[in-house]
Formats: structure tokens, sequence, C-alpha cells
């Protein structure tokens, strides 16, 4: 039988738990929202903490969006205006 090992936050030495953050990107007058992303989250100070692979998958999201976006708004003139925040939930 294997005993799971306690992770302590390296900020506030809080346990760390699975969980799910959201990640923010701020992209020259885009912000694009990405929510539920797979984490490990302190029960203490709340710091978010992402691995490798989850944080690539989710850059790849967002770099496929950005594109979109960029596509739509050469095809929409009008669209081009103003700031657009996009939000993602995975």
């Amino acid at each position: 039988m294997s005993k799971e090992k306690i992770r302590l936050c390296p900020e506030c030495k809080g346990i760390i738990k699975s969980g799910h953050t959201e990640m923010v990107y701020e992209l020259k007058d885009i912000k694009i929202t990405v929510k539920n992303v797979t984490a490990n989250i302190c029960s203490k100070c709340g710091q978010s903490f992402i691995t490798g692979h989850v944080a690539e998958e989710v850059n790849r999201l967002v770099n496929r969006v950005r594109e979109d976006i960029n596509s739509f708004i050469k095809t929409q003139p009008e669209a081009s205006r103003g700031h657009k925040e996009v939000a993602i939930a995975v």
C-alpha cells in the first residue's frame, strides 16, 4: 500500500492539493482567459502550480485561438477596433 507524499507550497508551506485554475494571457489588444486548467493549488495561499505538459498544451491552444482571432479580424475590419476578450473552458 503506497502512501501519497504531502507536497508543501514553496511560498507559504501550505499543503498543495489537486485542483483547477485559470490562466490569463494579455496579447496586444486581445485578452484570452483559459478556465478549468488542471493544476496543483496551495490550500493556504492559493498559489497555482501547473506541469510543463499542461503549460505546453494551454500555450498551443492560446496560439491557435490568437491565430483564429487575427484571421477573423482580417476578414471583418470593424472587429479590429477596441479590446477583444475571449474566455475558454477546458
